[in-house]
């Protein structure tokens, strides 16, 4: 049990296997090249917030071939169950976050990167402490990515880590919990 209601959970690599921003740029420069190769241009002047909106502007989630972490999830509900409040936020573009928070309808609200502010690392922490004035929170995530956020954290709850990974955040003076990974 935790003693604070907030939950913040990332998705790509953490709930689902694939990144939807790497699925996203395949489907865009398979289907539109020429456009695409035109984004990367302009991405090297507008970064990275503009090149995931326009590689996810046509791309709907093809939610039949991803791959879900079912214990992941089941912690999720797990949470909830305890009236945690339970946040999606992820580095991939505000259009296909809401795309999965729809299918998936447990979050209370979902978070991506939009509008020339690129939402990993660090700036996960600043969206979440500035914007949703939450100050006490867990977060579930799987990368070297995510180790700004624990440092904000109550516990740092991790899946699908690398064994490095583990070994930082053990040697860290973080509380933690793991959730083994199992995709499917």
């Amino acid at each position: 049990m935790t003693d604070n209601k907030f939950l913040f959970v990332d998705l790509d690599g953490t709930l689902i296997k694939e990144d939807l921003s790497d699925l996203a740029f395949s489907y865009s420069l398979k289907n539109y090249p020429f456009k695409t190769l035109f984004y990367l241009f302009i991405f090297l002047f507008k970064g990275k917030p503009y090149l995931k909106e326009k590689i996810s502007k046509n791309f709907e989630i093809p939610f039949e071939n991803l791959t879900f972490n079912k214990p992941a999830f089941d912690f999720i509900r797990e949470e909830r169950n305890r009236h945690r409040v339970v946040y999606l936020i992820s580095g991939s573009h505000q259009i296909l976050v809401d795309q999965m928070g729809k299918y998936f309808n447990i979050f209370l609200e979902v978070y991506g990167t939009r509008d020339n502010f690129n939402m990993v690392g660090i700036n996960k922490v600043q969206f979440i402490i500035k914007n949703l004035k939450i100050y006490d929170f867990d977060y579930l995530g799987n990368s070297h990515k995510d180790l700004p956020i624990w440092q904000y954290t109550k516990r740092a709850i991790y899946t699908n880590a690398s064994q490095e990974l583990i070994k930082i955040i053990k040697s860290k003076d973080f509380a933690n919990k793991e959730i083994p990974a199992i995709f499917s």
